[in-house]
């Protein structure tokens, strides 16, 4: 067993709160780390941590700066709220910092320090990596993120309130992506989600030498055990879980649906989840007469999300830029339900022998990767457990600990 060490760690967000994925991945990461490290969580958030169920707190000990000010810029802020607390910060064996947000912060601290890549922000003002919102960037300059921002924004039909607000923010962190940048030798080590993101952050000047690989986890609260056989009967349920924006590929997913149809196959398709295409998409469904083999569900509470996987005969997910990592499908592995996947991103790396992959944007693509699963539908669903255990929350705890054992000890300072 690894040495019990004195962990100061960083959230993505207030741990226990509605959010992102990585706010989300916080929280269960404070709850079994706790298990082994004494944990100081030190938040940062414009959030109301009243209003969050905060993880382990009989094990772990937090200092909040909540209900921060977004002006005038949300980043500048969180980043001004942990400064305040380099002292304390210094006083740790090791600082983490879940959020690939504090960068800056970290590279000032004299104490080893850890930081997990689990998105494109220090690279990308729109944390997306995709340039002009069509294809993958080669990396951030000034002018060319001043250019591409607003042209992104507009592109993307959020409405013109929702593309003001998300071109400040992303304009605003072009000047945090040059620091990012700037610092990146000075952080002790970093922890990359994927190879994927590792191979990305390196060719933009990463240290890859010290970057380790250390997935997610999946969270037991979605495991379900398999039962019953596993041949498909019609009509065929997929799954989609996501916001019903342009970068999660929601469109493809409607327009194969409409070929597998008309190709005779009885697929019925549930969608869980909202945003700004909702509309647009159900027009288009209605347009190429799916629209009775669609059941919106719009938002879905988090506790009711596995046993809707788990009635589901499979999951898709469209989307079109390289996800970092993509929870979702360690929700859909947990569940034991096959994957049809964009091939994007870590999704390879995640879906393995468990689920089909196809190009992304291309729905006669979707459609034959779907097809091919369900031609061997059994072999797809036995794989599931076998990939699963890959992501084993105890398999990858000892894999952080171990790093964090390495970090702490390292003789390199930043």
């Amino acid at each position: 067993m690894s040495e019990r060490l004195d962990v100061a760690f960083v959230p993505a967000e207030c741990p226990g709160s509605d959010g992102t994925g990585a706010t989300h991945s916080s929280t269960i990461y404070i709850e079994h780390l706790s298990h082994h490290h004494d944990l100081t969580v030190y938040v940062s958030t414009q959030m109301d941590s009243s209003k969050a169920t905060l993880p382990a707190q009989d094990r772990v000990e937090y200092v909040m700066h909540d209900s921060l000010p977004k002006l005038p810029h949300p980043i500048s802020t969180k980043m001004d709220a942990l400064r305040e607390e380099s002292a304390a910060l210094e006083r740790h064996d090791l600082v983490h910092s879940y959020s690939s947000a504090f960068i800056p912060v970290l590279a000032d601290l004299d104490v080893p320090t850890l930081l997990t890549l689990n998105s494109y922000l220090p690279v990308c003002p729109k944390a997306d990596m995709l340039y002009h919102g069509e294809r993958k960037c080669s990396g951030p300059g000034r002018l060319k993120c001043g250019a591409c921002v607003p042209t992104t924004a507009l592109k993307r039909r959020q409405g013109f309130e929702a593309e003001l607000r998300q071109g400040y923010v992303s304009m605003g962190q072009i000047p945090f992506v040059r620091s990012s940048m700037a610092h990146a030798n000075e952080i002790t080590a970093y922890h990359a989600l994927s190879p994927h993101l590792r191979e990305d952050y390196a060719d933009l000047g990463f240290p890859a030498e010290r970057t380790t690989v250390v997935p997610h986890f999946y969270d037991e609260e979605f495991y379900r055990a398999r039962e019953g056989p596993t041949e498909l009967t019609e009509p065929i349920s997929a799954l989609y879980v996501g916001a019903l924006q342009d970068i999660k590929g929601v469109e493809t997913l409607v327009r194969a649906l409409a070929l597998l149809r008309q190709d005779g196959q009885e697929v019925e398709l549930q969608i869980a989840g909202r945003g700004p295409l909702e509309s647009d998409l159900k027009n288009l469904a209605t347009e190429f007469g799916i629209g009775d083999a669609i059941t919106w569900l719009g938002y879905v509470d988090h506790g009711d999300l596995p046993d809707l996987y788990r009635s589901s005969d499979l999951f898709v997910y469209p989307g079109i830029i390289d996800e970092p990592f993509g929870r979702v499908m360690l929700e859909a592995l947990a569940t034991h339900t096959p994957i049809v996947s964009a091939d994007v991103g870590s999704m390879d790396y995640i879906v393995g022998p468990a689920g089909t992959l196809f190009q992304p944007g291309d729905p006669d693509s979707l459609a034959d990767a779907f097809e091919t699963l369900c031609g061997e539908y059994a072999e797809y669903v036995e794989a599931t457990s076998r990939q699963l255990d890959r992501f084993a929350p105890e398999t990858v705890i000892d894999s952080l600990c171990s790093l964090y054992t390495d970090v702490a000890t390292s003789t390199r300072r930043p």
